[in-house]
């Protein structure tokens, strides 16, 4: 029964920016604009891109496509095609593409490049779950002394337990399961599923088979309420983790 590690996903700003020169007359640039949103909204990933590339070869400093292509190509995992759109976007003022471009480098699992451009990015955006992803990031790192103080800068606006739960995982791999058991508790008292399933699992591995079953339940009972397909890990871990109780015990 593993204790995963959640990754925080981005959203990106998809919207419209300056235009710089370009050939194309006023009703063309309309109708190619016209014809990417609609490969956009039929999530024709390779037919945007195609689009986009047109468009940002016509339209070379528009900032917000120059972003959009880089998320495009994230979305066809070509990281380091989007760490060179996002560079273009962030050279002509895109915000966001400081924010995509730390993800991207996480994803890159280039850890510290992460940092560099997260904290970027705090210096422009009010985005309090920027804490979250430095702290990942660091975490990632197993640096965890950098990865606590960004977590528990979260903490003071987070609601969901996620970072909770991310304070339990280092205490756990430092060995300190009384620690770990008071922070998957907190995680779990804010709802957070995976609380509940490191805390099931935590004390399956003290020896403690009724009170995981009973985090267990209380977990899988949550989740039963959940239409959120990124619960559907944690709901198998936390099946499998009752079945497994139930063969031991």
């Amino acid at each position: 029964m593993k204790k995963y590690l959640i990754l925080l996903l981005l959203v990106a700003n998809l919207g419209l920016g300056i235009q710089g020169f370009s050939a194309m007359t006023r009703e063309e640039k309309i109708s190619l604009e016209k014809q990417i949103d609609e490969a956009y909204d039929k999530n024709d990933n390779k037919k945007t891109i195609s689009l986009v590339s047109r468009y940002v070869k016509e339209f070379p400093n528009n900032a917000d496509y120059l972003n959009k292509l880089g998320v495009l190509y994230a979305n066809e995992n070509n990281y380091k095609e989007a760490e060179k759109w996002y560079l273009k976007a962030i050279e002509n003022g895109n915000l966001t593409a400081i924010s995509n471009l730390a993800d991207n480098y996480s994803q890159l699992k280039d850890y510290e490049k992460a940092i560099k451009y997260y904290k970027e990015y705090e210096k422009v955006a009010d985005n309090p779950r920027n804490y979250t992803w430095i702290a990942a990031a660091y975490e990632n790192l197993e640096d965890y002394k950098n990865a606590r103080e960004w977590y528990f800068k979260a903490l003071k606006t987070e609601k969901d337990g996620f970072s909770e739960n991310h304070l339990g995982l280092m205490a756990d791999n430092e060995g300190n399961q009384k620690e770990a058991l008071k922070w998957y508790q907190a995680s779990a008292q804010k709802g957070y599923l995976w609380g509940y399933s490191n805390l099931a699992t935590t004390y399956i591995e003290l020896g403690d088979y009724e009170t995981a079953e009973k985090w267990v339940i209380k977990g899988l009972d949550l989740a039963k309420k959940s239409k959120d397909s990124d619960d559907t890990a944690v709901k198998k871990e936390m099946q499998d983790t009752y079945d497994y109780i139930q063969k031991v015990k």
